[in-house]
């Protein structure tokens, strides 16, 4: 009997990860789907060197990409990344269950196969005021939707631990319906970790190898990170050959838009895990079928009945990419028309403007003041520390918006422009700098107000409304005046990252007016914006390690060890508040 004509045909050395083995055969795609391997009449056919299933992110946020998911996966997808696991804990940590809905309307404008977890934890904590808050009623109502494959991310480890009645809501609500629970717990060893993983399916937070064999023999999936701040992957790569490499997957987690376009997604931490020695077809398996089986997709595999969802190598160790199918259609993204406007709300910065008196901490008396320091130490992590600053008589509180005041105004009275009070200022020379929280989400603009170490910025100011997880607007300086100017002009600029720089008397901004976190330009414009920012920020001395984006998790307050809130300085070991002078 004649095998009827299919659609595509493409021959090749198969990575085969269901056996872990390569082999040469030819793939048969008809419908979309992937029909025999074998030879079969094609109406096209394609030779390559390597055919590999579309690789799948584990876990990643778009949001910490600056750019909407269509914009995403029009970066990704040509890179031969098909599917994510994508967690909107940003979103919906701004605008409730009605962002995630409307991130899930934007997913059915790209070929790349966005796959939702449902947000757990927002409110991160108790700590922090965000936008919004998803109650186990709306979890439940959430997971039901198309696109959802699990409970996201887990964060409230201590509530998992203590029992706590609306975490274990939303964790059965998940498990009611054969859903995965995602975990997060950093530093999570012991008895306690033997408790979460009663609850946890995974976790993506290890930073040391020995915390993730420990989770990974408590029976969790263990994913291995390499983003833009957390890079994880060095530290944790032999873990490989230690366990089960099946039992582990490859990650982002967070990756802003310059490594975006300049290195690309899950692709390029597969290729650097070839590099630190991972055989190539095991490296493979690591960021397809395993994640497609931690999830119970279809994708991630070359076999017959499968979504034809394959990449198309001139190179296997390099991740060389030819071609890119996605259900049989091959180079999707090569003609796509433009997406519509994102569905997701703009206009969500919404604060009083601020003057620079409004973020110092007045002291009476004589300096130096011992105060608390968060120690931003690299990656996520912060440490703790206490430092002695100098007092300053006088806050110049000069309005700092570039339009002037908001009644129109240009100037103010030397008595409404400056406060005599003695606020606690900046040592420069110790990179203790002041930073604060600004509340954004049209509350009641309380303002938290500390000190950050080793972001070395020598003059000017840094802020962002990228500030996991409760993005409320965090700024950091020299100075309090050049703090307030660079709050102001996030305000106005409806949300984004942006950086003062006295000396030149400019402002340098990447606005991300799709719900004060991303941008719906095309990939080429917000990259070349960030760049400007991300020069600017070099330019007053930012470290370049972290950036801008390590200056957006200095508000996390659910990772070790102090972090800012809009609330006030937080101890996240004790999970409450302390004073930020001793």
């Amino acid at each position: 009997m004649t095998a009827a004509e299919v659609d595509l045909l493409v021959r090749g050395t198969l990575v085969d990860v269901n056996t872990g083995t390569l082999r040469d055969t030819a793939v048969a795609v008809d419908d979309g789907e992937i029909v025999a391997l074998g030879e079969r009449p094609a109406t096209r056919e394609i030779e390559t060197e390597f055919v590999a299933p579309g690789l799948i992110d584990a876990h990643m946020h778009v949001e910490s990409s600056m750019v909407t998911l269509p914009r995403y996966g029009a970066a990704v997808v040509p890179k031969g990344v098909t599917s994510v696991i994508h967690d909107p804990h940003e979103i919906a940590n701004v605008l409730g269950a009605a962002g995630v809905r409307s991130l899930l309307a934007d997913a059915a404008h790209t070929p790349l196969k966005a796959r939702i977890t449902v947000p757990s934890s927002v409110p991160a904590s108790h700590l922090q005021d965000g936008g919004a808050t998803v109650d186990a009623t709306e979890v439940a109502d959430l997971l039901d939707e198309d696109r959802v494959v699990a409970l996201g991310e887990v964060m409230n480890v201590p509530g998992v631990l203590a029992g706590d009645e609306a975490v274990h809501a939303k964790i059965d609500a998940a498990r009611q319906r054969g859903l995965p629970v995602d975990g997060h717990a950093p530093r999570v060893t012991g008895s306690d970790l033997q408790e979460v993983a009663r609850y946890l399916d995974n976790d993506h937070e290890s930073i040391a190898i020995e915390e993730a064999r420990e989770k990974v023999q408590a029976g969790m999936r263990v994913y291995l990170r390499e983003g833009s701040a957390s890079k994880n992957l060095a530290d944790l790569v032999g873990l490989v050959d230690e366990v089960d490499s099946r039992r582990l997957s490859l990650c982002t987690d967070d990756r802003d838009v310059l490594d975006l376009v300049e290195a690309g997604g899950v692709d390029a931490v597969l290729a650097q895990a070839i590099s630190h020695g991972v055989d190539p077809v095991e490296a493979v398996q690591l960021a397809t079928i395993n994640t497609a089986e931690s999830y119970g997709l279809p994708v991630g595999r070359v076999e017959p009945g499968a979504p034809a969802d394959l990449v198309l190598l001139s190179d296997l160790e390099s991740w060389a990419v030819d071609h890119v199918v996605v259900d049989g259609v091959v180079d999707p993204t090569a003609d796509a028309a433009e997406p519509p406007a994102s569905a997701i709300a703009t206009d969500t910065v919404r604060f009083d403007p601020v003057d620079a008196a409004d973020l110092a901490i007045e002291h009476e008396g004589p300096g130096p003041v011992t105060v608390r320091v968060v120690d931003a130490i690299g990656g996520l992590q912060t440490g703790r520390m206490e430092a002695s600053v100098p007092v300053s008589t006088v806050v110049a509180a000069a309005e700092a918006s570039e339009g002037g005041f908001e009644d129109g105004s240009e100037d103010r009275s030397e008595d409404e422009s400056a406060a005599s009070t003695g606020v606690l200022a900046a040592d420069t020379e110790a990179d203790v700098l002041p930073m604060a929280v600004v509340e954004r989400h049209g509350g009641d603009g309380g303002i938290g107000r500390g000190f950050v170490h080793r972001l070395g910025l020598d003059r000017g100011a840094v802020g962002s409304t990228v500030a996991h997880d409760a993005h409320n607007c965090i700024v950091a300086g020299v100075d309090h005046d050049s703090m307030a100017r660079v709050a102001n002009h996030l305000r106005e600029i409806e949300g984004g990252v942006a950086v003062y720089d006295p000396a030149a008397e400019e402002t340098h901004s990447l606005a991300l007016p799709v719900a004060g976190l991303m941008s719906d330009r095309p990939l080429g414009a917000v990259r070349d914006d960030f760049e400007v920012v991300e020069a600017a920020a070099r330019d007053v001395g930012l470290h370049h390690d972290g950036g801008l984006m390590e200056l957006s998790f200095l508000a996390l307050e659910v990772i070790p060890e102090y972090r800012l809130t809009n609330n006030g300085l937080v101890d996240v070991d004790r999970f409450d508040y302390v004073d930020v002078i001793t």
